[in-house]
């Protein structure tokens, strides 16, 4: 199986490789990265991605469409860029799906994260619960793009106390460009009782492995739980789209300025509080996979997972 859909710098985002990772263990192909702007057929996936496609077909499953880097509004309008056409199976979310209606593409009616079908891929069998709590910082915040960076040193909030520091583990999405490093990640998340993060793409994998959890958000209101249409409280809008998609009305919320120190026992309880599993069956994404692009009948395809399983273990020891 080729892997040169890992091309591109030493390091990425956990989230975006987990994309060819999924897709390359359902369908068996061996897949080649395509850049955004292309006249190149591409399949696009997890991620906020589909606003940034330019000109060719786009396959749409499970991805987000989106506008700037760190906007706080729900997302209103799309303009179709010129010379590109989608082809929408599945969108992450319901905001994503009325940007395309809007724009004159109709929506399947799926919605679902891609990161729902990690469990069936790697299960988390034999990883041990180590960490009360993982804080996982968006990578905007950290000190330097590398896998173990740390938060800005004028974060505050994200300041361990000495008597916390074997308890609480603060970590990054940033991972080398290989299968070990991402499923090392993905355990690093497993590994924790409870998540609290600005990443969206750890919070997709502490929902799909049923791990408590709460996006931190950095603004001076009351930490809860939002409903996902309310425009008065100010949550990302990808981190709405991705839980209305996931069928929930509301988002457990906490809060602390990136200024202030953060209460950690107060934070633990807050998520022992409110946090409830979603109730999410990802079958319905891999039934709406683009059909001309799957071989598999089964997800994941035992003969690839053999495979991504030799090459996570090699790279990983």
């Amino acid at each position: 199986m080729r892997m040169n859909w890992m091309r591109g710098g030493k390091v990425g985002n956990m989230g975006d490789l987990l994309s060819p990772i999924i897709v390359a263990a359902h369908t068996g192909q061996a897949l080649r990265y395509t850049r955004p702007v292309s006249p190149r057929s591409r399949l696009i996936a997890i991620g906020t991605i589909g606003q940034k496609q330019r000109f060719g077909h786009v396959d749409v499953w499970g991805s987000g469409f989106g506008g700037e880097e760190g906007s706080f509004e729900v997302q209103r309008r799309f303009r179709n860029p010129r010379l590109t056409r989608f082809n929408p199976h599945a969108v992450r979310g319901p905001f994503s799906a009325a940007l395309l209606r809007d724009a004159g593409y109709a929506t399947s009616g799926v919605m679902g994260d891609p990161a729902w079908l990690l469990p069936r891929l790697w299960p988390g069998e034999g990883v041990q619960k180590r960490w009360d709590l993982g804080v996982v910082l968006h990578i905007s915040e950290l000190e330097e793009r590398t896998p173990f960076a740390g938060a800005k040193a004028e974060f505050n909030r994200y300041r361990i106390p000495e008597g916390l520091t074997d308890s609480i583990r603060v970590m990054n999405t940033v991972v080398e460009r290989d299968i070990g490093q991402v499923r090392a990640r993905v355990e690093d998340i497993l590994s924790c009782r409870r998540i609290l993060s600005t990443s969206l793409h750890a919070l997709a994998v502490a929902e799909a492995y049923g791990i408590p959890c709460a996006t931190f958000d950095i603004h001076s209101a009351p930490s809860g739980l939002f409903g996902v249409e309310d425009p008065s409280t100010p949550i990302d809008h990808r981190i709405r789209d991705y839980y209305a998609g996931s069928g929930r009305q509301d988002v457990l919320v906490y809060r602390t300025e990136r200024h202030m120190e953060t209460d950690w026992d107060a934070a633990m309880a807050f998520i022992d509080r409110h946090w409830q599993p979603i109730d999410y069956d990802p079958s319905r994404l891999l039934e709406v996979f683009p059909r001309r692009l799957a071989e598999a009948e089964e997800f994941p395809r035992p003969d690839v997972m053999a495979r991504l399983s030799s090459l996570a273990n090699i790279a990983r020891h």
